[in-house]
Protein backbone atom coordinates (compact mmCIF):
# COMPACT_ATOMS: atom_id res chain seq x y z
CA UNK A 1 0.00 0.00 0.00
CA UNK A 2 1.52 3.11 -0.88
CA UNK A 3 1.53 5.73 1.45
CA UNK A 4 3.17 9.04 2.43
CA UNK A 5 2.00 8.83 5.71
CA UNK A 6 5.09 7.02 7.09
CA UNK A 7 7.49 9.48 6.53
CA UNK A 8 5.65 12.46 7.46
CA UNK A 9 4.97 10.76 11.12
CA UNK A 10 8.62 10.09 11.54
CA UNK A 11 10.05 13.54 10.08
CA UNK A 12 7.47 14.82 13.14
CA UNK A 13 9.37 12.53 15.30
CA UNK A 14 5.70 10.48 15.97
CA UNK A 15 5.39 6.94 16.80
CA UNK A 16 3.22 4.74 15.07
CA UNK A 17 2.08 1.40 14.93
CA UNK A 18 0.41 -0.16 11.61
CA UNK A 19 -3.35 -1.87 12.17
CA UNK A 20 -2.24 -4.70 9.65
CA UNK A 21 -2.40 -8.48 9.92
CA UNK A 22 -1.36 -11.10 7.88
CA UNK A 23 -4.19 -12.19 5.86
CA UNK A 24 -5.79 -9.16 5.04
CA UNK A 25 -5.38 -8.82 1.62
CA UNK A 26 -6.09 -12.55 1.06
CA UNK A 27 -9.31 -12.03 2.99
CA UNK A 28 -11.29 -9.98 0.54
CA UNK A 29 -11.63 -12.53 -2.07
CA UNK A 30 -14.35 -14.32 0.23
CA UNK A 31 -16.41 -10.90 0.55
CA UNK A 32 -19.36 -10.57 -2.11
CA UNK A 33 -18.50 -6.89 -2.66
CA UNK A 34 -15.87 -4.88 -3.07
CA UNK A 35 -14.01 -3.32 -0.35
CA UNK A 36 -11.41 -0.45 -1.14
CA UNK A 37 -8.20 -1.23 1.18
CA UNK A 38 -7.62 1.87 3.45
CA UNK A 39 -4.80 2.31 6.01
CA UNK A 40 -5.40 1.71 10.01
CA UNK A 41 -2.86 3.78 12.15
CA UNK A 42 -2.17 4.06 16.13
CA UNK A 43 -0.32 7.40 17.10
CA UNK A 44 2.05 7.62 20.36
CA UNK A 45 0.63 10.78 20.40
CA UNK A 46 -2.69 12.93 21.73
CA UNK A 47 -5.01 14.07 19.06
CA UNK A 48 -3.78 18.12 19.18
CA UNK A 49 -0.39 17.53 17.51
CA UNK A 50 -1.99 15.06 14.58
CA UNK A 51 -4.01 18.08 13.78
CA UNK A 52 -1.46 21.04 14.11
CA UNK A 53 0.57 18.93 11.36
CA UNK A 54 -2.49 18.35 9.07
CA UNK A 55 -3.29 22.68 9.42
CA UNK A 56 -1.19 24.02 7.12
CA UNK A 57 -0.72 20.36 4.82
CA UNK A 58 -2.54 20.32 1.54
CA UNK A 59 -1.55 16.56 1.26
CA UNK A 60 -4.20 15.45 3.51
CA UNK A 61 -8.06 16.13 3.24
CA UNK A 62 -10.00 15.96 6.55
CA UNK A 63 -13.19 13.86 6.15
CA UNK A 64 -14.57 13.03 9.18
CA UNK A 65 -13.64 12.10 13.04
CA UNK A 66 -10.15 11.23 12.90
CA UNK A 67 -10.38 10.00 9.46
CA UNK A 68 -8.31 11.89 6.49
CA UNK A 69 -7.98 11.42 2.86
CA UNK A 70 -4.21 11.00 1.31
CA UNK A 71 -4.95 13.26 -2.11
CA UNK A 72 -2.41 12.15 -4.12
CA UNK A 73 -3.19 7.98 -3.26
CA UNK A 74 -7.07 8.43 -2.65
CA UNK A 75 -5.98 7.16 0.51
CA UNK A 76 -8.62 6.70 3.52
CA UNK A 77 -6.47 7.32 6.52
CA UNK A 78 -7.80 6.45 9.93
CA UNK A 79 -5.57 7.48 12.68
CA UNK A 80 -6.17 6.05 16.61
CA UNK A 81 -4.39 7.55 19.51
CA UNK A 82 -2.80 5.29 21.62
CA UNK A 83 -5.65 2.37 22.22
CA UNK A 84 -7.91 1.18 19.17
CA UNK A 85 -11.73 2.09 19.82
CA UNK A 86 -14.62 1.46 17.97
CA UNK A 87 -16.66 5.08 18.92
CA UNK A 88 -16.88 5.91 22.88
CA UNK A 89 -15.52 1.71 23.18
CA UNK A 90 -11.50 2.53 23.67
CA UNK A 91 -10.82 -1.39 23.89
CA UNK A 92 -6.82 -1.76 23.34
CA UNK A 93 -3.81 0.02 24.38
CA UNK A 94 -1.26 -0.87 22.29
CA UNK A 95 1.86 -1.83 23.39
CA UNK A 96 5.39 -0.24 23.45
CA UNK A 97 6.65 -3.46 21.26
CA UNK A 98 4.23 -2.28 18.85
CA UNK A 99 5.37 1.19 18.44
CA UNK A 100 9.11 0.27 18.41
CA UNK A 101 8.12 -2.06 15.74
CA UNK A 102 6.01 0.49 14.04
CA UNK A 103 3.16 -2.47 13.53
CA UNK A 104 1.03 -3.82 15.72
CA UNK A 105 1.96 -7.72 17.56
CA UNK A 106 0.33 -10.40 16.28
CA UNK A 107 -0.81 -10.55 19.62
CA UNK A 108 -2.46 -7.19 19.64
CA UNK A 109 -3.63 -8.09 16.20
CA UNK A 110 -5.75 -10.75 17.47
CA UNK A 111 -7.07 -9.05 20.42
CA UNK A 112 -8.87 -5.93 17.66
CA UNK A 113 -9.82 -8.91 14.60
CA UNK A 114 -11.70 -10.57 18.12
CA UNK A 115 -13.68 -7.36 18.73
CA UNK A 116 -13.40 -4.61 16.02
CA UNK A 117 -15.82 -6.54 14.02
CA UNK A 118 -18.35 -6.94 17.06
CA UNK A 119 -18.31 -4.18 18.19
CA UNK A 120 -18.26 -2.22 14.74
CA UNK A 121 -20.61 -4.21 12.66
CA UNK A 122 -22.41 -6.41 15.69
CA UNK A 123 -21.20 -9.69 13.39
CA UNK A 124 -18.13 -11.22 11.72
CA UNK A 125 -18.12 -10.46 8.29
CA UNK A 126 -16.20 -13.43 5.86
CA UNK A 127 -13.21 -11.35 5.76
CA UNK A 128 -12.94 -11.43 9.53
CA UNK A 129 -13.93 -14.81 9.73
CA UNK A 130 -11.09 -15.59 7.07
CA UNK A 131 -8.41 -14.33 9.43
CA UNK A 132 -9.59 -15.66 12.84
CA UNK A 133 -9.16 -18.98 11.07
CA UNK A 134 -5.92 -18.59 9.48
CA UNK A 135 -4.65 -17.01 13.22
CA UNK A 136 -6.33 -19.85 15.01
CA UNK A 137 -4.28 -22.59 13.40
CA UNK A 138 -0.89 -21.45 15.55
CA UNK A 139 -2.73 -19.42 17.88
CA UNK A 140 -1.01 -18.79 21.11
CA UNK A 141 -3.65 -19.56 24.00
CA UNK A 142 -2.16 -18.15 26.58
CA UNK A 143 -0.62 -14.94 25.46
CA UNK A 144 -3.14 -13.36 23.64
CA UNK A 145 -6.37 -14.46 26.82
CA UNK A 146 -3.98 -12.57 29.41
CA UNK A 147 -5.02 -9.48 27.13
CA UNK A 148 -8.43 -10.44 26.93
CA UNK A 149 -9.34 -10.93 29.62
CA UNK A 150 -8.12 -7.46 31.07
CA UNK A 151 -10.49 -6.18 28.55
CA UNK A 152 -13.54 -8.70 28.86
CA UNK A 153 -12.93 -10.37 31.74
CA UNK A 154 -12.12 -14.65 32.15
CA UNK A 155 -16.22 -16.04 31.67
CA UNK A 156 -16.52 -13.91 28.60
CA UNK A 157 -13.21 -14.24 27.18
CA UNK A 158 -13.33 -17.96 27.15
CA UNK A 159 -16.69 -18.03 25.92
CA UNK A 160 -15.50 -15.92 23.03
CA UNK A 161 -12.31 -17.74 22.32
CA UNK A 162 -14.02 -21.14 22.68
CA UNK A 163 -16.92 -20.13 20.43
CA UNK A 164 -14.11 -18.96 17.49
CA UNK A 165 -12.05 -22.03 18.44
CA UNK A 166 -15.02 -24.14 17.37
CA UNK A 167 -16.01 -22.28 13.93
CA UNK A 168 -18.86 -21.03 15.91
CA UNK A 169 -18.69 -17.14 14.24
CA UNK A 170 -22.73 -16.94 15.12
CA UNK A 171 -22.27 -14.14 17.91
CA UNK A 172 -25.28 -13.08 19.33
CA UNK A 173 -26.73 -9.94 19.86
CA UNK A 174 -27.07 -10.67 23.86
CA UNK A 175 -23.40 -11.32 24.33
CA UNK A 176 -22.59 -8.30 22.29
CA UNK A 177 -24.62 -6.57 23.98
CA UNK A 178 -22.96 -7.91 27.85
CA UNK A 179 -19.03 -7.10 26.06
CA UNK A 180 -20.19 -3.68 25.22
CA UNK A 181 -21.15 -2.91 28.82
CA UNK A 182 -18.20 -4.73 29.89
CA UNK A 183 -16.38 -2.15 28.37
CA UNK A 184 -17.72 0.73 29.56
CA UNK A 185 -16.08 0.06 33.05
CA UNK A 186 -12.30 -0.11 31.29
CA UNK A 187 -10.35 2.96 29.69
CA UNK A 188 -12.86 5.45 31.28
CA UNK A 189 -15.35 4.38 28.38
CA UNK A 190 -18.36 5.06 30.89
CA UNK A 191 -17.09 8.76 30.82
CA UNK A 192 -16.64 8.80 27.68
CA UNK A 193 -19.86 7.57 26.45
CA UNK A 194 -21.81 10.36 28.91
CA UNK A 195 -19.85 13.07 26.93
CA UNK A 196 -20.35 11.89 23.81
CA UNK A 197 -24.29 11.50 24.47
CA UNK A 198 -23.93 15.01 25.94
CA UNK A 199 -22.74 16.44 23.05
CA UNK A 200 -25.39 14.82 20.63
CA UNK A 201 -28.29 16.22 22.80
CA UNK A 202 -26.93 19.51 22.63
Amino acid sequence: MKSNIKNLLEDNNIGYAIIKGDYDMESYKYENTNIKEDLDIVLDCNKNLLFDLFKNNNEYKFIEGNTFLEIKNNLRIDFYFKTINVGYYHFLKVSKISFQEKKITSDDYIIYLLLEPLLKFNKYHYRHIYRIKMYFKNFKKKEVLYILQKILGKKLSLSLVNKVSNNNFNISKGFIKICKIKLLFINNNFVKMIKSRTVNDL
